[in-house]
């Protein structure tokens, strides 16, 4: 889920780097106390100060996080389950756009550890595809099932590749393709899992994204901050 560990993440990813986009910024937030003020909700501040105080009080995060509910999620299981695998999808994009900027290992390893456990924590794609499989036809479980599995192998090969093998020195060609090439193919892997999945339910997950995203533009547009976000085009808006 997308939880307030994503403004640590994207507070120091912006003091690391001019950094591009994330994840899209769900757009309810509610917090109790903390630095957000006590009894205050996240719609009378604005995401944008939202992480410029993360910024600032970074020390505070043990308090911050007992005490600050960041997310609701879809009150349909399913739906918000193929809402956090189409989130994932988004973010194999995403991440390639880094990939593709990158001229540096290490600068890109630094970058890329830190939105990968994002996604990784927050998305848990294996917990996402197990559920949703108790939905699918009993002739298809099979297909569905393996493209699931490689799906889930292929991101996991990117997430040890840049762990392991990103070092110092210029990003050889070879690299880019390893990388670029298993965010693809979790990417492909997942949209032939979805076609076993309700459309209707994904149509509505998509949709949740979408109008998300078109928030998050509306605020940052225009804004001096607007770095910190700047969305890919959606993946199943190409096909």
């Amino acid at each position: 889920m997308l939880l307030v560990e994503q403004f640590v993440i994207i507070a120091l990813l912006t003091m690391m780097s001019n950094v591009e986009s994330l994840v899209a910024f769900p757009p309810k937030r509610r917090c109790a106390q903390g630095v957000f003020g006590k009894g205050k909700s996240a719609s009378e501040r604005s995401r944008r100060d939202i992480l410029h105080t993360f910024m600032s009080t970074l020390i505070l995060w043990p308090t911050v996080k007992k005490s600050c509910v960041a997310y609701e999620p879809d009150p349909d299981p399913v739906k918000e389950s193929l809402y956090l695998i189409s989130r994932v999808q988004e973010a194999t994009v995403q991440q390639e756009r880094f990939v593709r900027k990158a001229s540096d290992q290490s600068t890109l390893k630094n970058k890329m550890k830190l939105t990968l456990l994002l996604i990784e924590k927050n998305y848990k794609l294996v917990d996402q595809l197990t559920y949703c499989s108790r939905f699918i036809p009993s002739d298809s479980l099979v297909i569905a099932t393996e493209a699931g599995n490689e799906a889930t192998e292929e991101l996991q090969s990117a997430i040890d590749y840049v762990r392991s093998d990103l070092n110092s020195g210029p990003l050889g060609d070879d690299q880019k393709e390893f990388i670029t090439n298993a965010l693809v193919n979790t990417r492909e892997k997942l949209f032939i899992y979805l076609d076993f999945m309700p459309q209707e339910k994904l149509e509505g997950a998509r949709k949740r994204i979408e109008d998300e995203n078109k928030l998050n533009i509306e605020e940052f547009d225009g804004d001096e901050d607007a770095g910190v976000y700047n969305p890919v085009i959606l993946p199943w808006k190409n096909r």
